[in-house]
């Protein structure tokens, strides 16, 4: 059944426009490797993502160990996890190690799979942390697109410790749709008042600012810019009140965190 899912899933990947092949084959010249992808995709701007289907939970070394082996030929690396292996929505509490280390990968999501009688179905599953540290809401977006194919070099902190190749699946238009469905979630950074409370947790600052918890100095600016260009309300393509509000919750973010790390 995983064959099917996957030669499924390679099918979605030939129709996007930026993908040159996908394919069950990894380069033959290539070393032999601790596992093999089960999907190679390749994007006419060269960029190479190696896709892996986990039928099964993983153990978290062996999530570090194919990033590592990965990123040594300058190849990105995507999970697409069982559905079933996942939360459901509405669950809150604390997440398993390998899932808060995908959690960390995506930004705040993990992508997943699953095969019903309607066919294969691709989402997006969000986890965003409560007030409560450590802990977790799940909700999950329902018509997840696969439109696009990305490969960056991030660095994390967490078990996953270092620089690694990571690929992503989602545009900027969906990820522009879901920081917006995240703002309206009740878990999320607040906004009221001048000044935020002691009792926000500070995850949810870099939540805001769409960047891992822990991000470096250099890459919390970054972000903050970005996401400042994108919705100051003189500029932006967003309506005026969602723009001013959202302005708002990155520019208190960004000093959040600021303060938080005692940054000039």
């Amino acid at each position: 059944m995983l064959q099917t899912i996957s030669e499924q899933i390679r099918q979605r990947f030939r129709l996007i426009q930026d993908v040159k092949f996908a394919s069950a084959r990894p380069d033959p010249a290539l070393t032999a490797r601790a596992q093999e992808p089960d999907i190679v995709v390749e994007t006419w701007m060269n960029s190479r993502l190696h896709i892996y289907l986990l039928a099964k939970a993983p153990k978290p070394r062996q999530l570090k160990s194919i990033l590592k082996q990965n990123t040594s030929g300058g190849i990105g690396t995507l999970f697409l996890v069982d559905e079933a292996l996942l939360p459901g929505d509405g669950f809150c509490g604390r997440l398993r190690d390998w899932q808060d280390d995908l959690r960390v990968m995506t930004l705040g999501a993990i992508y997943a799979y699953s095969q019903g009688r309607d066919g294969l179905r691709l989402v997006q599953v969000n986890l965003d942390e409560t007030i409560q540290r450590g802990e977790f809401i799940v909700w999950r977006s329902g018509d997840f697109p696969c439109d696009a194919v990305s490969v960056r070099r991030r660095e994390f902190q967490t078990n996953i410790r270092g620089r690694w190749f990571v690929g992503d699946i989602a545009s900027p238009q969906f990820k522009r749709r879901i920081s917006e469905e995240r703002a309206r979630q009740r878990f999320q950074y607040h906004t009221q008042g001048s000044q935020p409370s002691d009792g926000e947790p500070i995850n949810a600052a870099y939540l805001a600012l769409e960047i891992e918890v822990g991000a470096g100095q250099a890459a919390v600016k970054e972000a903050f810019r970005k996401l400042a260009r994108e919705y100051h309300p003189d500029v932006s393509e967003h309506d005026k009140p969602e723009a001013e509000r959202r302005f708002k919750e990155v520019k208190r973010a960004y000093d959040r965190i600021r303060m938080h790390r005692r940054w000039r």
